[in-house]
């Protein structure tokens, strides 16, 4: 707790040192209960505004959803954000921390280790200790009458196989690596009537990442084509149901804004181009939410093409 407390004040630390993404301000910490108040905390600034979720008359009004209205502008400005966190760039992945003369330094991920020097030895670590959170009867009993077997199989093969292509997944083996907040979502984006955005919260577990596990914001996601069920998809393999077909095209609309905004900011293109590549995307997607829902799919699927085109 002590640490995690510790590594999200000192990532706020960095963002407002080296960015203009707006985070609140820290005014006093505590990474213990051994003080008055008996409990950690940290004592920061309050943003006005609300949460993009719960903005415009909440989840109830749009379910979730950015309002068609808000769209344009607020992906604009997510996009200007995100290319920003990607621009804080450090040696080795791992979490943040400050050292006492002011610069900073990289420490361990909680329960992976590290820091590590290069991204094949962060998915080495990470297919040592990746365990799918759901038992086989668990599975067995969501898919009813559904492929179990090669579901089960692809999930067991996963990290054998990521570890397997390690040195294979990363065109950027080496650092800088760059500042990854792992609940970028509308939830922890405060907005103002109009959706301009206000400020970024909730940098628990940022931490810097391999360039290809840097993923869309996650209102923006959706299941990778190999890992779903291919009677969702036309024989063209565009996705049968509406709103997956407009999520599709909204992400290429993102992807355009953040290629303008990394031009705007004489930034290089490593974002645009990491999510531009579907391949890459679909790897990002499935080591994510392999242990945390730990979603069904295919997820061997997403290695196939690793193994074949992507040699360094």
């Amino acid at each position: 707790m002590a640490k995690k407390l510790q590594s999200e004040v000192d990532t706020m630390a960095i963002v407002r040192e080296r960015t203009n993404i707006p985070v609140p301000q820290v005014f006093g910490y505590e990474t213990n209960d051994s003080n008055p108040v008996g409990v950690a905390f940290i004592l920061m600034e309050f943003l006005p505004g609300n949460v993009a979720m719960d903005a415009d008359g909440g989840y109830e009004t749009h379910n979730g959803e950015i309002p068609p209205q808000h769209k344009t502008n607020f992906y604009k400005r997510i996009a200007q954000v995100q290319v920003e966190m990607a621009s804080v760039r450090l040696p080795r992945i791992g979490t943040i921390i400050k050292c006492t003369d002011g610069s900073y330094d990289i420490g361990p991920l909680p329960d992976l280790g590290g820091p590590f020097d290069t991204a094949t030895a962060f998915f080495e670590a990470w297919a040592a200790k990746a365990e799918f959170p759901k038992s086989r009867d668990m599975i067995q009993q969501s898919m009813e009458n559904g492929p179990v077997n090669e579901v089960l199989s692809s999930i067991t093969k996963f990290p054998n196989r990521i570890k397997a292509l390690a040195s294979r997944l990363s065109s950027c083996d080496n650092g800088p690596f760059p500042l990854w907040h792992p609940d970028f979502l509308h939830s922890n984006i405060i907005v103002d009537e109009s959706y301009s955005v206000l400020g970024v919260i909730d940098w628990e577990g940022a931490c810097t990442l391999p360039w290809e596990l840097l993923e869309f914001p996650l209102f923006l996601e959706t299941v990778p084509f190999p890992m779903d069920a291919a009677w969702n998809y036309d024989e063209d393999g565009q996705p049968l149901n509406e709103a997956t077909r407009r999520r599709w095209q909204e992400r290429k609309e993102y992807v355009d804004k953040v290629a303008s905004a990394e031009v705007s900011k004489q930034i290089d293109n490593k974002l645009s181009t990491i999510l531009d590549n579907q391949d890459v995307q679909n790897l990002a997607y499935a080591v994510r939410v392999y242990h945390d829902p730990g979603k069904l799919g295919f997820y061997d699927k997403v290695l196939e093409i690793f193994g074949t085109k992507y040699v360094r």
